[in-house]
């Protein structure tokens, strides 16, 4: 579903994806306007999307003959998180994992930051990309690190 690939492509926060419009994008630079007064911190940001994934939601606009100030995507809140629990349940996935933690559409958001983090991106970029006004928030309740991810970060140190 596009709107999932967004938000873990993106970072965005599900009220950001549901107010976003075509004039937001810029197409052939693959960047995102985000408007102050559609942020939770009130700021405007501009922020990359990867080619490939520009490309994807700039076919879904031509389909869809979405007009430049019309909302790409018409949903609530509400109505993103009943698909998005009856998509987990579909897939045979568990609203609450083995650790307790609960499953939701802002989880995606968090997956964005650990995947981030996974493939080296530096803490402060990755702060930069979700717009955290600080990198200790960003690893302390957006970046997953189990045991398996810090037995592979001791594989790649020297023998002493």
């Amino acid at each position: 579903m596009l709107i999932y690939r967004l938000l873990l492509g993106t970072g965005l926060r599900s009220t950001e994806l549901s107010l976003l419009t075509p004039s937001q994008f810029d197409f052939e630079r693959c960047r995102l306007t985000i408007e102050a007064k559609k942020t939770k911190n009130k700021k405007a940001d501009i922020l990359p999307v990867k080619p490939s994934l520009t490309q994807i939601l700039a076919e879904h606009i031509r389909a869809k003959n979405i007009q430049p100030t019309e909302r790409i995507f018409l949903h609530n809140q509400q109505m993103l998180l009943k698909v998005f629990y009856a998509d987990l349940h579909a897939a045979g996935i568990d609203r609450k994992g083995a650790d307790g933690r609960s499953l939701d559409v802002h989880s995606l958001r968090k997956t964005f930051g650990t995947l981030l983090a996974q493939a080296g991106v530096p803490l402060t970029t990755v702060q930069r990309l979700m717009r955290h006004s600080s990198p200790l928030l960003t690893a302390k309740l957006y970046i997953d690190v189990d045991p398996l991810n810090m037995a592979e970060a001791l594989e790649k140190l020297p023998e002493f």
